[in-house]
């Protein structure tokens, strides 16, 4: 996760961006956006269910009394084993239900943070959660006004590429240099913008 200068390096990018366009930047970097304990639990499950059918059905002789025994620590062991390593969690999910969380939280920020509260409706969530590898960008209806919606989504695709497992600040100034640049155009500044949503970017562990 992101140490104490990287707020310093996102927050800069964010002033930056909003010197070229009236949009307002709001940056979030979180772990996870889904808790994923139903994965964790189902996993345990089976691989409880398959220990099991090899401990009566297989060709070694298990003793019964200790089974119930190693059932519930293989249970364990395997959930803990799942909940602990993010790589396990993104191969035994869809790229859909990844996506689902991350979109979800995004909204939940959009709202949580008052992205939607801006004079004109100018108002940008750029999420990037690390688990997921996702950029989600959740942009206010001022925003969609202004800009071509077949441009936007290439733009959104590009920035998705641009995911970064290893550099999430850097990926989330990425985002925002590649949101600025793009919506000075569409979107100028204007000299009697004010800033109305801070710069200093949301860090959850």
């Amino acid at each position: 996760m992101p140490k104490g200068g990287d707020v310093e390096i996102i927050q800069e990018a964010v002033g930056i961006a909003e010197g070229k366009t009236s949009a307002e930047f709001v940056v979030a970097i979180q772990p996870r956006s889904g808790s994923y304990r139903d994965v964790d639990l189902l996993a345990a499950a089976v691989v409880t269910a398959l220990v099991m059918l090899f401990a009566f059905f297989g060709p070694a002789e298990v003793n019964p009394d200790f089974v119930p025994l190693n059932l519930l620590l293989t249970f364990g062991l395997v959930w803990l084993i799942c909940s602990r390593i993010p790589q396990i969690r993104r191969g035994l999910t869809s790229e859909d239900r990844r996506k689902d969380q991350v979109q979800q939280a995004a909204g939940a920020f959009f709202l949580q943070y008052g992205v939607s509260q801006t004079r004109g409706r100018t108002g940008i969530i750029v999420l990037v959660s690390q688990l997921e590898r996702r950029i989600e960008v959740v942009a206010d209806s001022g925003i969609h006004r202004a800009v071509d919606a077949e441009d936007w989504d290439k733009l959104l695709n590009e920035i998705q590429a641009g995911f970064n497992p290893e550099n999430l600040p850097g990926t989330a100034v990425m985002a925002v240099e590649r949101l600025g640049d793009y919506l000075k155009g569409p979107l100028p500044a204007d000299p009697d913008d004010e800033d109305e949503l801070t710069n200093v970017p949301h860090m959850h562990k």
